[in-house]
């Protein structure tokens, strides 16, 4: 009976350890199964985190290959390129962080996105700038082949000026030249029209209460000259009316001269000068000799000396002659 009831604790010793190893084994082979599946999702996430380090590299390089492809001459696009690969570095380096350190993979996915749209942002904003500069650089050229064609036509039209400006002053210099003729011919005209006098006297008189002239010589006894001259035939002068001025010079040398009794100024055209005469004498001429008389009173004590008398016709000295008052 002893015996019986050892077996029969051996038994349920036997079942308790069976079922302590069953116990063990479950725990073991659902411990297993747990670390065979985070190791498997370890595997994945490795994985992931190959890819997605993968996919951000030739992200990143395929972008600095475009930036690069896009350098030119314009030094501003250029340092904008530059800029831009900066930048697209921190960006990468951002993510790797995202990646291996802080296990972020969604984030990492995320800014990978943002990567992508940032890098088509560069290239897109990168080709306006380069299309706006290549048409800034068109119209550059247009304008400076405008601005040399202007300057050839300023050039054209200068010479043309210059030559304008030198055939008028060739043109004013003829024209000078011919109107110095011209008057030089018409001064020959006018002095060849001019009436020559000749026989020139002058005889004082003393003029008497009842108006009768009395002949005299001395000068303190004479109130009165009487001027006559006689004219020549001049046949290119058509008849009409002829204007004689009468010059008299005392002995002093003055022009005796009285605005009131028709005295004024006369422009003497040989030598361009204004000279002033003392009376003016209007004869009817029929292109033949005649004998002009003019009277002059001026109301006033004459000097003893020699006088000039002077006629002057057109402008021109026609005759002049001599007289002594005692």
């Amino acid at each position: 009976m002893t015996t019986t009831k050892s077996r029969r604790n051996l038994s349920a010793i036997a079942i308790i350890a069976i079922l302590l190893l069953m116990g063990v084994n479950g725990v073991l082979l659902y411990d297993r199964a747990s670390k065979d599946q985070e190791i498997s999702q370890l595997k994945t996430d490795l994985s992931e985190i190959r890819h997605l380090q993968s996919e951000l590299e030739r992200e990143y390089y395929e972008a600095l290959s475009e930036l690069d492809d896009m350098r030119s001459d314009n030094e501003e696009l250029n340092a904008m390129i530059d800029a831009q690969k900066d930048e697209l570095s921190r960006q990468r380096d951002k993510i790797s962080r995202l990646i291996y350190e802080n296990r972020n993979l969604e984030g990492a996915r995320r800014e990978l996105d943002n990567l992508r749209v940032q890098v088509d942002d560069y290239i897109v904003e990168i080709e306006t700038l380069y299309r706006e500069n290549e048409e800034l650089v068109r119209e550059k050229d247009r304008l400076l082949q405008e601005k040399k064609l202007l300057e050839e036509e300023v050039a054209t039209e200068r010479e043309a000026t210059d030559e304008l400006l030198a055939l008028q002053t060739n043109l004013v210099q003829e024209k000078e030249i011919m109107d110095e003729e011209i008057r030089a011919l018409a001064r020959k005209v006018e002095r060849a029209s001019v009436i020559e006098v000749d026989e020139i006297e002058v005889q004082g008189y003393r003029v008497t209460d009842r108006g009768r002239e009395r002949p005299r010589r001395r000068a303190n006894n004479i109130d009165m000259l009487r001027i006559c001259f006689k004219t020549t035939a001049n046949e290119i002068v058509e008849f009409g009316d002829e204007t004689f001025f009468i010059r008299l010079i005392n002995p002093a040398g003055e022009t005796m001269a009285i605005e009131n009794l028709g005295s004024g100024v006369i422009q003497e055209l040989e030598k361009n000068t204004q000279v002033r005469f003392t009376q003016m004498k209007t004869i009817p001429y029929q292109n033949e000799q005649d004998v002009v008389c003019a009277r002059w009173r001026p109301n006033m004590s004459f000097m003893s000396g020699n006088y000039t008398v002077e006629v002057y016709n057109k402008g021109f000295l026609a005759g002049t002659s001599r007289f002594e008052l005692k």
